[in-house]
């Protein structure tokens, strides 16, 4: 008798490990390999796209499949493989030609991270950067105390800081003056700023390139509580790469910081739209704007830096072919630099033949990594072209201008001298009219009356101003209705209740941190003449007195715990609200 098979109805759904979908979606068509600066500098396609998935194939087949997984089966990984996987910059322009929309930028940093586990990666290089990162808190091995020695001397240090200034390690120990332009210039602004000093850490960005992921949680942890720490409403990155990893990559380790964390240009964007940042300046040159892989193709921040460009006067700006996310790699990213120097050269001197291409004079950028990397290119090749931050150009467009031209007019009054003419007596004569003008300026006398009689109203008005703005703080225009701000550890700051109010009126978002637990923390909500103070144990409950004598109107609410930032944040809500209310009333009242 024979028997009978029952087949299932659909077949069981096996789930792939995510790196095996991503290899089964590429069609193999090879468009990335045009692309691929770093195929440029090898004969080998195992380093492009098409290559290293082909390869990773070939491991699927031979027992890096789901069944020898399971079967507890291990491959031999080459060292060519773990060479060719390292033989990449991270640019992702593969990623931004693939057809079949594979995050390819992604791929090559989870099989980065998988070849470190393996115990096969990652290189020499980069694990000797891992090492100094853990030891000393920055990729170069230098010390903590020379953080901030970039700092300028002429911008102060504000302890009620608007913006924190992030100047990465790059920035901070290699390229000083990139940083210390940024200072300068946002201090032109106005804006109030500040760094961590030596409590600024690696943002990691070198490791988690690189496949190694062990230092970022400690790290963001730091960032991310220091941050809080000082007040500040903004954090403003000069390098590229600290403004991907801090804006989107830490948030995955740790927390996100409290802070609207800004690259520098899209900081200075918004000033200049706002009319906050004078451009007095004119920067007479042929410029053209490079987009590094972080800012551009990775964080899609490509209109910021062009905009800026385009509204110094004197600069013809111009586009390199290669631009935006088609743009070229300068060849110093994802570990590429630190493991295959030469060849990272050799890509930025493809980058100044572009922008020699296009007739530029300088070539401008957002980077200090891509800066280094752009010099030594145009080192090499030899190249007039002058390699430029933004930040630079700004520093000397927003200095204060220079009117040295008024002594122009001296050379002017040689050729009055004209002696000559005066034998022309005849002529000399009809000149006469002029004392006709002199009864001119006995008329222009009288108007000069009429202001000495307007000055009187004028003071009266200047009178009433004093007493207005003593109702109204210089730092009312920062908040806003619905702002409330927290600040974990005031014993580092101005304890002052101007400190403590201006510090929580610029401290936008209530950030009740779980990890922070139980505490009763001072917090100042500024609106008019309205505060809610949370009274709070220490130094800061000594500012009530003073905070009432100011005429705020002070509000007692303790806490107990602070973790559930909700319902906080609801609770402190309404106290405001009902104070508004009875602030309006009283007005209303006063009025009739």
């Amino acid at each position: 008798m024979a028997k009978t098979i029952t087949l299932p109805e659909k077949p069981k759904a096996i789930n792939l490990p995510r790196v095996t979908r991503e290899l089964v979606q590429c069609q193999m068509c090879g468009y990335c390999i045009d692309v691929c600066e770093a195929h440029r500098q090898t004969p080998w396609e195992s380093v492009t796209a098409r290559g290293k998935i082909y390869y990773l194939n070939q491991l699927d087949k031979a027992g890096f499949g789901l069944v020898d997984k399971i079967l507890g089966r291990k491959v031999k990984i080459s060292p060519e493989f773990v060479d060719a996987i390292y033989k990449c910059t991270g640019c992702g322009n593969c990623e931004e030609i693939c057809h079949a929309k594979i995050e390819l930028v992604k791929l090559w940093e989870n099989v980065r991270t998988w070849l470190v586990q393996q115990g096969v990666a990652p290189l020499p290089v980069h694990k000797g950067i891992a090492q100094k990162i853990a030891k000393t808190g920055n990729s170069f091995g230098e010390p903590a105390s020379q953080r901030d020695a970039w700092w300028p001397a002429d911008v102060e240090r504000s302890y009620a800081p608007d913006a924190i200034l992030f100047a990465g390690c790059t920035g901070s120990y290699r390229m000083q003056h990139i940083p210390a332009a940024g200072a300068t210039v946002l201090s032109r602004a106005g804006v109030r700023i500040n760094c961590m000093g030596e409590d600024e850490v690696c943002c990691t960005s070198p490791l988690l390139r690189t496949g190694i992921k062990d230092l970022t949680l400690d790290m963001g942890m730091k960032i991310v509580t220091k941050a809080d720490g000082m007040g500040a409403k903004d954090m403003v990155m000069t390098c590229a790469g600290c403004y991907k990893t801090i804006s989107s990559n830490i948030g995955n380790f740790y927390s996100k910081t409290g802070q609207n964390v800004y690259h520098f240009t899209q900081y200075v964007d918004k000033l200049i739209k706002e009319r906050k940042l004078p451009l007095n300046n004119e920067f007479k040159a042929k410029v053209t704007y490079h987009d590094p892989c972080h800012l551009g193709r990775h964080s899609k921040v490509y209109e910021e830096p062009r905009n800026i460009l385009k509204k110094i006067k004197g600069i013809e700006f111009v586009e390199m072919e290669r631009n935006r996310e088609n743009s070229r790699c300068c060849g110093a990213g994802g570990g590429y630099k630190s493991a295959f120097n030469d060849f990272a050269v050799n890509i930025a001197m493809e980058r100044i033949h572009d922008a020699e291409a296009v007739g530029a004079d300088v070539i401008a950028t957002a980077c200090p990594f891509c800066v280094l990397n752009l010099k030594a290119g145009a080192k090499k090749a030899g190249s007039k072209i002058k390699v430029m931050d933004i930040s630079e150009i700004l520093l000397q467009v927003t200095a204060p201008k220079v009117e040295e031209p008024a002594p122009a007019p001296a050379p002017v009054e040689a050729p009055k001298a004209e002696p000559a003419a005066a034998p022309a007596a005849a002529e000399a004569k009809p000149a006469e009219p002029k004392p006709e003008e002199a009864p001119a300026p006995k008329a222009e006398e009288k108007p000069a009356e009429a202001p000495v009689a307007e000055e009187k109203p004028a003071e009266k008005k200047e009178e009433e101003k004093p007493a207005e703005e003593e109702a109204a703080p210089a730092f009312e225009e920062a908040a806003e209705e619905g702002d409330e701000g927290f600040d974990v550890d005031d014993s580092e700051w101005d304890l002052t209740p101007e400190g403590i109010v201006r510090r929580a009126a610029w401290n936008k978002g209530l950030r009740c941190r779980r990890q922070y637990g139980p505490y009763e923390i001072p917090v100042a909500f500024v609106k008019g003449k309205l505060g809610v103070f949370v009274d709070a144990e220490g130094a800061a409950s000594a500012c009530r007195k003073a905070l009432e004598d100011e005429g705020w109107v002070i509000v007692n609410y303790r806490s107990v715990d602070i973790t559930d930032g909700a319902t906080q944040a609801e609770e402190l809500r309404d106290i405001m609200k009902s104070q508004l209310r009875a602030l309006k009333k009283g007005k209303k009242k006063k009025k009739a």
